[in-house]
């Protein structure tokens, strides 16, 4: 019997050991100097590692002082090897994006009783961070993030002023051994200098008046942080990532609710050629409905594949999520969770065998249809005439489908064609885009 406790209480010491086998140390590190209506990265390093497989933690904040607006920079990013000898990064860009903009189940303890069912991750304060990796090497043994550098970054922006902090908690990392986990909670606690609304409103006219092409010396810390609104890469057209394909999204500022600082217009370079959609594109940026690009142009010709307008609508709409999917969307993409609320919300149907083809170009008799499902989700019935169709010399061209949605979004005014064509199969661009999710949110809000 004392053979057996002792063989006991061995096993027990070694469970014990083994339970914190592995070490890694997280910081948390934001910029100096961080004024009311900046945007700022918060970055989260690994700055010692034993090594992991996956990881889990909840990045808790003041919504009222800070607004979460996505995924930061990728510098110094960690990694881990792929099978084909490529390297990933183990938190990208697409999974942040993701978590920011899921609404979380009000059951999910995970976050802290902070879930009601019908916010997003980033509206309550509380965003979920977790991955693993699944690449094996030729032993078949389970590939480990190793070494240190920045775990994730953040993009957040100061609504707020004072002290505040942001925080890594109910962390959890672990190796492809059951018993190899351990902690490493983390936080950093910073203030927010509040600005005047007569410096705020100088920064805004210095900003214009330069045209967004770096302002004079009376644009000051501010001016040069908002113009740094968006992050890497593209946003709604891209291929395959964040919002896009090369893992990277960007954040658009977004309108500034302190009763302290006038709404921050958020405008572009390169909109001279459709001067028809301005307005509506920068009323759309300033909510974060839609982003720019890192270069500060919006590429406002360029086409839009069927999710991300479905990303935009789902955005403009604040649809609340849903329970199944079509078949050809993955649940780990970026999108998922749009078309996922958009079918629930009865705003897309997909084609008739399932699927959704998401990554096609979405034509202008698509993009109606699709509207016309939006003002019926948020209550506004829109009549079709057809009668109003005759105007237009390629009307004969609209699927019967969609003659009923074209139809009612001409009679609505929302639509209103162009050089006397509808143009129902061609692409949508991303200006007119804009001006549609525009149009419904008025018509929605009336």
């Amino acid at each position: 019997m004392k053979k057996i406790m002792a063989l006991a209480l061995a096993l027990g010491l070694f469970s014990a050991v083994n339970v914190y086998a592995g070490s890694t140390q997280l910081n948390v590190s934001v910029p100096a100097g961080i004024q009311q209506g900046d945007t700022f990265d918060v970055d989260i390093e690994v700055v010692s590692n034993t090594g992991f497989t996956s990881f889990d933690g909840l990045v808790e904040y003041d919504p009222s002082v800070l607004k979460l607006v996505g995924a930061g920079d990728t510098d110094g990013r960690l990694t881990y090897p792929l099978s084909d000898g490529q390297e990933n990064f183990f938190i990208t860009n697409s999974l942040i994006e993701n978590m920011v903009n899921m609404v979380p189940s009000e059951s999910d303890s995970f976050y802290d009783g902070r879930a009601n069912g019908k916010d997003t991750a980033s509206a309550i304060g509380a965003v979920k961070l977790a991955n693993y990796v699944s690449t094996a090497d030729e032993k078949n043994q389970l590939l480990t993030v190793s070494g240190t550098g920045e775990l994730a970054s953040l993009k957040f922006q100061a609504i707020g002023s004072g002290s505040t902090k942001v925080e890594v908690k109910n962390t959890l990392f672990s190796t492809v051994n059951p018993s190899d986990r351990w902690h490493s909670d983390a936080a950093v606690d910073f203030t927010i200098k509040s600005v005047s609304k007569e410096s705020t409103t100088e920064v805004t006219t210095a900003k214009r008046s330069s045209g967004g092409g770096g302002g004079g010396s009376s644009s000051s810390s501010a001016s040069s942080t908002r113009k740094e609104t968006t992050t890497s890469a593209a946003s709604e057209s891209e291929e395959d990532t964040t919002a896009v394909t090369e893992d990277a999204t960007e954040a658009t500022t977004e309108e500034v609710v302190s009763a302290d600082i006038p709404a921050v217009k958020v405008s572009f370079g390169d909109l001279s050629s459709v001067s028809w959609a301005v307005p509506y594109i920068e009323d759309l940026a300033g909510k974060g409905v839609v982003n720019g690009y890192a270069d500060g142009t919006f590429k406002p010709n360029d086409n839009v594949k069927r999710c991300d307008f479905v990303v935009m609508l789902a955005r403009a709409l604040e649809l609340p999520a849903g329970t199944d999917n079509f078949s050809d969307v993955k649940a780990d993409a970026y999108y998922a969770d749009a078309v996922s609320a958009a079918k629930a919300a009865g705003i897309v149907n997909g084609n008739g065998d399932g699927t959704f083809t998401p990554n096609s170009l979405i034509t202008r008799q698509d993009m109606m249809v699709m509207a016309k499902g939006a003002l019926k989700y948020a209550g506004v019935e829109v009549s079709a005439d057809e009668s109003a169709l005759a105007q237009f010399s390629d009307s004969a061209e609209i699927s019967a489908y969609a003659k009923d949605a074209v139809s009612s979004m001409v009679s609505a005014g929302i639509v209103n064609g162009t050089g006397g064509k509808v143009e129902p199969k061609s692409n949508t661009t991303r200006a007119q885009a804009a001006v549609i999710i525009s149009k419904i949110c008025e018509n929605a809000n009336k």
